[in-house]
């Protein structure tokens, strides 16, 4: 019995810049660890579809499992939420706090500013 496999379309390319950019990296220092010149980076980041090899080095690099966008709505539905995304879920909680917490000390700062200033006219 002959099986249709259905791959999803995948433009890889702009997927590798996404995270890249999310890496807050160097692309130099990206070209360096993948033993590329900036340009090639440049055409990884046009390009559709990459050689396995080299999107296994990249996904290393940047610590981030880019074989995922392939998996077929099938195969993706039986497996756990991805850890990457509860990982990053619990980053954006603790910036969020994080967040909160500079705001306070903002206002705090801003009602130092103003005793003092109030103190200097005295």
């Amino acid at each position: 019995m002959e099986q249709n496999v259905i791959i999803p379309d995948v433009q890889i390319g702009p997927k590798v810049q996404e995270v890249f950019e999310s890496r807050n990296m160097k692309l130099s220092d990206l070209a360096d660890k993948l033993g590329t010149v900036r340009q090639n980076v440049y055409r990884i980041f046009k390009k559709k579809d990459l050689d396995t090899g080299l999107l296994i080095k990249i996904s290393e690099v940047l610590a981030h499992n880019f074989f995922h966008y392939y998996k077929t709505p099938e195969a993706a539905a039986g497996e756990p939420v991805d850890k990457e995304i509860s990982d990053l879920r619990g980053q954006l909680e603790l910036s969020k706090k994080e967040v909160d917490y500079l705001k306070k000390i903002i206002v705090l700062m801003e009602e130092k500013a103003k005793l003092l200033q109030a103190a200097e006219v005295r």
